[in-house]
Formats: structure tokens, sequence, C-alpha cells
């Protein structure tokens, strides 16, 4: 097909001014290709091959790569590249960023279009492509990211992974992906350290994932195939670190251990010694990070005495910006709460509900509630409770965001009268804090990062 008539008579380029808007009608334009694209169709369901029709130029000044295959000592002769490793809906996605600057990434494209990126060295495309994924995975759907970065050799974003399923354990485990997992993944995830769970729940997840790996199979879910199905996973399950209540009716009936295995472990209990075959060392999860406001320990400030007929109630806000080159997810927060003529010893309980607010979208992102009593955790001991999310909360950088905590109390609550600081640095991460007046119940705010020791 001769396109040079095309040209002369269609003006396209005085209807659009700026370059950005040139190359927009050049995307996918067979229009002056000197270059194409063989892949995957993925709107076929036969996965027949289609060819994309690209630019070399174009390709060139935004890749090395390309620059390479195309202007390099040996230079790429042939007008056709074909591309095994994606489909249609990836190359389009990375050759509309290519083109000009766009990106239209799903969940289902992010990482065939962020191993592209890889690939031909677009850097700013991996970080596009980093930053949608980081800001999208949460328990629900992390096994499923984890299998894709594994599949695509991501070792940063399977890291990220194991981050969030290390801070939501039990969430994740309770995720329908999870039972999607292969064997390899289930063997990772047992020898991990970190993970934030009761070794009782784990077994009992494992368990299901085992279940379902035999119904697929067609195999009955007896103790025998069930311990063939886990394997040599079996063997990172912490048997010892459970109660011996839990092993005796949760694990011993399922059948999966010999009798001398499960001698061993009773005996373990009994503080016998014994060769036990499993770690006996509970898992430690991930530590917590603790930013405190104050330079000196929490003093009462003024009392709130609750009306005689029921019950007081105390409000405030924390507003607060992040700056960290590491990522940032936000725990939960450390109230000061003493109480007039109480000890600790009085085993007393306060009722608080705390909500966390993206200001910048006018969003509650976490909320939670419950009673709780005094413990000795954070920077100052006594006098405090931590009131934690059931999932920790990413939070971006720079965004301001609000954590709301209501106290209903009985007896005379007080609050610190020291004055907080207004800028905190702890661990490579910077916390900007408003709301700097004295009696404030906010000692600290409680978050994760993937670099914590």
């Amino acid at each position: 097909m001769d396109l040079s008539s095309d040209i002369q008579t269609d003006d396209w380029q005085s209807t659009r001014e700026t370059v950005r808007e040139r190359n927009k009608y050049m995307f996918l334009n067979p229009m002056m290709s000197d270059v194409s694209f063989l892949v995957q169709d993925s709107t076929n369901k036969e996965r027949v091959k289609v060819s994309l029709p690209a630019h070399k130029y174009v390709l060139a000044i935004s890749s090395p790569v390309f620059f390479a295959m195309f202007h390099g000592v040996v230079a790429e002769q042939s007008r056709q590249i074909e591309l095994p490793d994606c489909d249609s809906e990836c190359l389009t996605e990375f050759l509309r960023y290519v083109y000009y600057d766009e990106l239209q990434i799903t969940a289902n494209s992010v990482l065939g279009v962020m191993y592209l990126a890889k690939k031909y060295l677009v850097l700013p495309l991996m970080r596009r492509c980093g930053q949608f994924l980081e800001e999208r995975i949460d328990p629900n759907n992390v096994f499923e990211t984890l299998t894709r970065a594994r599949q695509f050799r991501e070792e940063e974003l399977e890291k990220r992974c194991w981050f969030i399923v290390d801070l939501n354990t039990k969430q994740c485990l309770e995720s329908s992906s999870f039972f999607e997992l292969d064997c390899a993944v289930i063997k990772s995830l047992l020898r991990r350290e970190t993970l934030r769970i009761e070794e009782g729940e784990i077994f009992k997840h494992c368990m299901l994932w085992a279940e379902h790996q035999c119904k697929k199979e067609g195999l009955e879910a007896s103790g025998c195939n069930l311990r063939t199905i886990l394997g040599d996973s079996l063997f990172y399950l912490r048997f010892p670190a459970m109660t011996q209540r839990q092993f005796a009716e949760q694990v011993v009936p399922r059948g999966i251990l010999s009798d001398c295995e499960a001698l061993n472990v009773f005996l373990r209990f009994s503080s016998i010694k014994s060769d036990v075959s499993f770690p006996c060392v509970p898992r430690n999860g991930r530590p917590m990070r603790r930013c405190c406001r104050y330079s000196e320990a929490p003093s009462p400030h003024h009392w709130y005495r609750p009306p005689s007929n029921g019950t007081g109630r105390r409000e405030e806000v924390l507003s607060f910006t992040v700056i960290s080159e590491s990522p940032v997810y936000i725990a939960g927060a450390r109230l000061f709460t003493r109480t007039l003529g109480l000890t600790d010893a009085d085993n007393r309980q306060d009722k608080v509900q705390l909500w966390i607010k993206d200001e910048a979208q006018d969003k509650v992102i976490g909320f939670t509630e419950g009673e709780y009593s005094p413990d000795n955790s954070g920077a100052y001991s006594g006098d405090g409770i931590d009131i934690k999310f059931n999932t920790a909360i990413l939070v971006r950088n720079g965004v301001r965001y609000s954590l709301r905590c209501v106290i209903s109390f009985s007896q005379s609550v007080t609050s610190n009268r020291n004055t907080p600081q207004k800028d905190v640095v702890f661990d490579q991460t910077k916390f900007t804090f408003e709301n700097l007046y004295y009696g404030s119940h906010f000692i600290e705010v409680l978050y994760y990062t993937p670099w914590s020791k």
C-alpha cells in the first residue's frame, strides 16, 4: 500500500500542535513504519500471532537496548522482531508509554509491561509500574502478584510481596489466591521467620491448601496423601511452637505425622530431650517501629472526668506527613491514658476507636476498635496503650494523613502535658506532625518499613 499520497493530502501535522500529539498519531500507525513486532494476540483464545507496527527512531530515543539493536555495531537488519515472551496487550501499553508518555496499565498487564520495561531498560516506565503495584498490592491479591513476580524474575517486587505477607499473614492466608500457590511458594512461606501469626493458624491453612490440591488431583484427603502433597514443606511447620493442646487436638488426628514424630513432639512439650524433626523456636514477626513525638516522658496535664450518670468521651486528631526512601506502612498509634486513682494492678480497660484518613483523597483508609489495658511497650513504659489496625496501611511520601481517636472512659483520665516535636527522624524516616499543642493523647505512631532490622 502506497501511503505517499495520504501524507501529501492529509494535513495531519498542522492539526497537532505538540510533539506529543504528533507522536500519539504515529502510535501503532503503519505510516512510515520501518519495524514491526510479532506477538501473541491477547484478544484471541487461540493465541494467534499479530503484528504491531513501530518506528525505529522513536524506539531508539527511548531505550538504549533498541538504540544498540538498530544503530549499534551489529545492528538488527530484520524489519520484524518476534517477542515470544509477551502478548499484544502488554506490548501495546509499553509502546503507548514510549510514544507519548501515557500509561493505561491494569492489574493483569502491569507485570508484563514491567518485564518489557526492564528488558529494554526504559527505567521511568519501570518506576511507574512499580508505583502502580506498590499502591495496589494488598492481602487479597499479594499471592497472585507474588507468583507472577517469580515468573518474571522481578526480585524486588517479590521482596515487597513477602513483606506484605509478613505484616498481614492471617489475611493473606485467608485469600482465595492462597489455594493457587505451588509447592515451591508454600515451602518458601513456611521457611519464613517473620510471619505474624500463630503456628496453629499456619497449620490449619496448610491443611486447607493440601486438601484443595488433593481435590484437584482426585485424591482422598487422607493423612498419607496430605503428607505427600506437602512434601518436605512439612518439616518447616513448627509443631513444638504450638501449645500441647493445639498439637493434640489439631495435628495428631490428621494422621500426617508418624507415631515416632508425634511422640518426640510430645516429649518436647514435657521438657524431655527428644529428636524432634521440626523447628522449635516460634516465628518472631517483623519488628515494629515507633516514632515517638516527645523527647521526655509523658506527664499528666488535665483530668477529664466522666459524667456522673455515664461514660466520658475524649476525641483527638493528629495530622502528619511522612518522607522516606523506603515504603512506610502505618500499624497504629500509642495513646497516653493515665487514670486517676487507679494503677495498672487495677486491671482497667479503656474503650478506644482509631481511624486513619487520607486527607488528599478525603477518604478513611483504616479503622479499628476495642478495649485495651495499659502495657509497658513504647519509648516510655506504662500509662499507654498500643492501638493497632488489622492491616498495616501504606502511606505515600509527602501526602497528608490524619489519625483520629475516640476514648470512652468511666474513670477520670488525663492527656500529656508536654509539647510534642514537629519533625521526628527515625530509621531513615521523617515524620512531620501538625497539632503541636500540649495536652495530646498521641504519644507514638507505630509503623513498619521493609528495611527494619
